[in-house]
């Protein structure tokens, strides 16, 4: 699709100014070290600060290796695999749209079996035409809030992109859930692009931006950011995110089928089983418990990489994490997906324990809102912290040999006594056992004890505020049936009366209190509430 054949929506950009003094200074100023600058990039991707310095639409290049950061990286290097990249899409557009059919249009099916080599062209054509009509319904859906994504412009933009990149790749076939991925790129990138004041970019003008790229600063940025060149960047992102980078992995098999075998069911059997097993036993009780059918719920995290479970510009920071990481780690997998999703999974925890299958479902499919959604990223990093390097690997690997035998020879009764404490935990949750005292613990309105009413403490992650959370959270089972009543530290209230002074207790220190803390509190008192 040229560029002109559409008009191109000049509304939604940023402050070009602004762009590209940060890319001065942020890039061109630091072209004599590019594994300097590749680090500085991805330290802003993990902190979240690349939509604060304009370098998204840069630093994704980079991160999704379209430009490469190598020894011999630089400006020229750059430059020159920009324009090979934008050559070899328009080609490889141009070249799709010829059709050379030959023979019957039935042959496939009707011709014999020496004939049908001649006639597969027919074959492809008339399923490549069952391909573009569902991508055109999946487009005419996507962002249907977005102004943009109503333009006729972005519209023929992500067809021709998810069709060609089809044919490219037809061992690839398009499934739903890839239109969700390549119109994030879209939103993603599409305001930093600008008209370029040059339309041709000769070796001459080039030569002058490699000697002083500096002094030239706004015409290099318009080069890596030509809106006529936009089509061929997007396609360039999307084919390298998902073909290079494997995010095609998760669409290998038809998602209605669930055959055991797709990578990314295999992918959420080892983050249950290996990971939240060890960083929540609780919960991943309740999940074994309950047989939640986690697969359902989560093929559309990773399908769509949390677009649909929180807000565009939300899941642009979950993208600027997850390919920093990725950047950084090289890991061909985008293991911090992983711990993203546990994060989910722990964020909630209070509310799905309280639930049986089809309520976690349901909280899943309802995901409530994080804010701000570095809370999340905050988690995720550590629980990513936790999972690679745990006490019990860190003290194992310094054992003797005859320590390790002797740990193993209690190996055994070890389990047993785990697997009762687990049985108990799921037990107490599914039936709360009523405390014989009928108190809440007056540490609870101390203030020198509870975290929550000593700001010279750090909030409830420590292991004083976990202590008292759990006190609580045991203490929380005492009125059954309504039936008893609580007691604090200034005597005996009804229950409501305690019910109302805990929730003030929360809403005046909700700003000190991290967001799984309040999400625990809350559980507290709605598990009051409902028993009152």
């Amino acid at each position: 699709m040229s560029s002109n054949t559409r008009k191109i929506p000049q509304y939604g950009k940023l402050e070009i100014d602004e762009c590209i003094k940060n890319f001065r200074i942020l890039v061109l100023n630091n072209l004599n070290d590019i594994n300097r600058l590749k680090n500085d990039l991805i330290t802003s991707g993990k902190l979240s600060h690349i939509d604060k310095t304009c370098m998204r639409a840069f630093s994704w290049k980079i991160f999704l290796n379209i430009l490469s950061t190598n020894e011999k990286s630089s400006l020229k290097v750059w430059i020159d695999e920009t324009m090979t990249q934008r050559k070899n899409v328009r080609k490889m557009i141009r070249s799709n749209t010829i059709n050379k059919l030959k023979g019957d249009p039935l042959g496939g099916i009707l011709s014999s079996e020496k004939n049908k080599e001649s006639n597969s062209g027919w074959d492809d054509f008339l399923t490549q035409s069952e391909t573009v009509k569902m991508i055109k319904h999946d487009v005419d859906r996507t962002m249907p809030n977005e102004k943009l994504f109503q333009e006729p412009y972005i519209r023929e933009l992500e067809t021709t992109v998810l069709t060609n990149f089809g044919k490219t790749h037809k061992k690839i076939p398009y499934r739903q859930g890839m239109n969700e991925i390549l119109s994030m790129l879209i939103y993603a990138m599409f305001p930093y692009y600008v008209k370029s004041p040059n339309s041709k970019y000769t070796s001459e003008l080039i030569d002058k931006w490699v000697k002083n790229p500096v002094e030239n600063a706004k015409e290099i940025y318009c080069f890596f950011h030509d809106e006529n060149e936009f089509e061929s960047d997007i396609y360039s992102l999307f084919d390298n995110l998902m073909v290079k980078l494997g995010i095609a992995k998760f669409f290998e098999d038809d998602p209605n089928e669930m055959a055991s075998s797709a990578y990314f069911i295999k992918r959420i059997r080892n983050i249950i089983s290996k990971k939240l097993s060890v960083q929540d036993r609780a919960i991943y009780s309740h999940f074994q418990n309950q047989n939640l059918d986690y697969y359902m719920v989560f093929q559309r995290w990773f399908k769509c990489l949390f677009k649909r479970e929180f807000p565009e510009p939300d899941t642009c920071v979950i993208w600027d994490y997850i390919f920093a990481h990725e950047a950084e780690k090289k890991s061909g997998m985008f293991l911090y997906i992983d711990y993203i999703v546990l994060g989910m999974i722990i964020n909630v925890k209070y509310q799905l324990l309280s639930r049986d299958s089809n309520g976690m479902f349901q909280v899943f499919l309802n995901y409530p809102k994080i804010s701000p959604i570095t809370n999340l990223l905050n988690m995720a990093d550590k629980i990513a912290e936790d999972l690679t390097i745990s006490p019990s690997e860190e003290i194992n690997s310094q054992k003797t040999e005859t320590e390790k035998k002797e740990q193993k020879e209690k190996e055994p009764e070890n389990k047993i006594e785990e697997n009762k404490n687990i049985q108990q935990t799921t037990t107490q949750t599914q039936n709360p056992i009523p405390n014989p005292l009928g108190q809440i613990n007056p540490l609870l309105l101390n203030p020198n004890l509870n975290p929550m009413m000593n700001q010279n403490l750090p909030n409830l992650q420590n292991p004083l505020g976990n202590m008292m959370l759990a006190m609580m959270m045991q203490q929380a089972q005492v009125a059954n049936q309504g039936k008893q009543t609580i007691s604090t530290i200034k005597g005996d209230v009804s229950s409501s009366s305690a019910l109302n002074e805990l929730k003030e207790l929360v809403n005046k220190y909700k700003n000190v209190m991290t967001l799984e803390d309040k999400n625990r509190m809350d559980f507290l008192i709605d598990s009051l509430a409902k028993k009152i």
